[in-house]
């Protein structure tokens, strides 16, 4: 059966649109042997816009929808920043979504990790990431990836994304991470915050600018950040910027961050945009 024939029209904004609901879609798709990222991403193609997604319009058009629908991103990093990142990027129709991390949930992660809740506790985070992103939305398909990034499997991890996001906790990982994308030609959005503070910064694969502006020599976190802690409204904030600036590239729109590192600080609630220069690559950067 065709989708149009499961589809029904709905006015919005003063225009007339074909919708399909989630159960119609993949029931489409188990009849038809696909996945259901692959079914969704079918329907868009053909104008026929999922329910879920409907709010998306008009901030996004038809081919940005299906640029995103068709996407595969790598998370590495499944705490506070990355349960923030995974849960929107999900509710926005990324098709594909690998996460990477190898801890289980812990107590002290309740206070931020959205998809941590007491009955998740001393489980592996991808595989309850996994199953919360399916309740969330069916349509799309998360690979759980239970490793450590290394420079030896980074590569492998990474190879055939769209699109690297950094959402670790430590300064070696990111370097590692930041090279593989590079080498690969692939973008690379990082982030990361601490107690009050936060900041992000998108590399593209020719850009100039590089971790090391942002870094300096330091490779690994400084005392004052690890003994700062991170509020949970930090993380939202740095996690729901780094999900914006990945729908952004991943619609094909310009991305707000190249070449610039943007800071936050919740005490003051100010933001600053700073621009990254190669010649400023030995200046030691605020607590992130």
């Amino acid at each position: 059966m065709s989708l149009k024939y499961l589809a029904y029209p709905v006015d919005y904004l003063d225009q007339r649109l074909l919708v399909i609901d989630d159960g119609s879609l993949l029931e489409w798709a188990q009849n038809h042997n696909l996945p259901p990222w692959r079914a969704q991403l079918e329907a868009v193609r053909s104008r026929i816009l999922p329910l879920r997604y409907l709010k998306n319009f008009w901030s996004l058009g038809y081919k940005e929808q299906e640029k995103i629908c068709s996407s595969e991103v790598f998370v590495c990093g499944c705490g506070g920043l990355g349960g923030i990142l995974i849960h929107l990027l999900a509710r926005a129709g990324v098709g594909r979504i690998r996460v990477a991390d190898r801890d289980i949930f812990f107590p002290t992660n309740l206070n931020r990790q959205i998809l941590c809740d007491v009955e998740h506790l001393s489980r592996p985070k991808v595989h309850v990431i996994e199953e919360r992103m399916k309740a969330v939305n069916p349509l799309i398909h998360i690979a759980p990836i239970s490793v450590d990034l290394n420079r030896e499997n980074a590569d492998e991890l990474i190879h055939g994304s769209d699109l690297v996001l950094d959402a670790l906790d430590n300064v070696s990982g990111r370097f590692v991470l930041a090279e593989a994308a590079r080498l690969l030609g692939i973008p690379f959005i990082h982030a990361a915050a601490s107690g009050w503070w936060g900041q992000i910064g998108t590399f593209l694969p020719d850009s100039p600018s590089s971790l090391s502006d942002v870094y300096g020599k330091m490779r690994s976190r400084e005392l004052s950040e690890e003994t700062a802690g991170i509020l949970g409204p930090t993380a939202a904030v740095i996690g729901s910027l780094e999900a914006l600036e990945a729908l952004r590239i991943l619609s094909g729109r310009e991305p707000a961050y190249s070449g610039k590192l943007l800071y936050f600080d919740g005490e003051s609630g100010g933001f600053e945009m700073v621009p990254l220069e190669r010649d400023s690559r030995d200046r030691q950067p605020r607590d992130a």
